[in-house]
């Protein structure tokens, strides 16, 4: 099982958008119940070593992948960062 991580500045408000977002897509691909995903700051995702991939609204930098989640917030280019979620569920990298 992969575990992802979204985050924001704080871990609160954009994290949760982002997080419900993509909730809602992996139930519709019959997808949550490979991937665990937990939610915090980006403070705390430089110290995460655990997770596979993450989605973050800011700006990181990161030994594992990192999604851009900002479109998920505009909704230009929503369905990229969704494909993308579920390509590195899916595959190993």
């Amino acid at each position: 099982m992969k575990h992802m991580m979204i985050c924001c500045g704080a871990g609160v408000a954009t994290s949760t958008v982002a997080l419900n977002k993509i909730q809602s897509f992996l139930k519709q691909e019959n997808l949550l119940d490979k991937v665990r995903i937990s939610q915090g700051s980006v403070a705390e995702a430089k110290t995460r070593d655990d997770v596979d991939f993450i989605v973050s609204t800011s700006a990181l930098q990161l030994s594992v992948p990192v999604i851009n989640a900002l479109p998920l917030l505009t909704g230009v280019g929503a369905n990229a960062v969704l494909e993308k979620v579920k390509e590195l569920i899916l595959n190993e990298y």
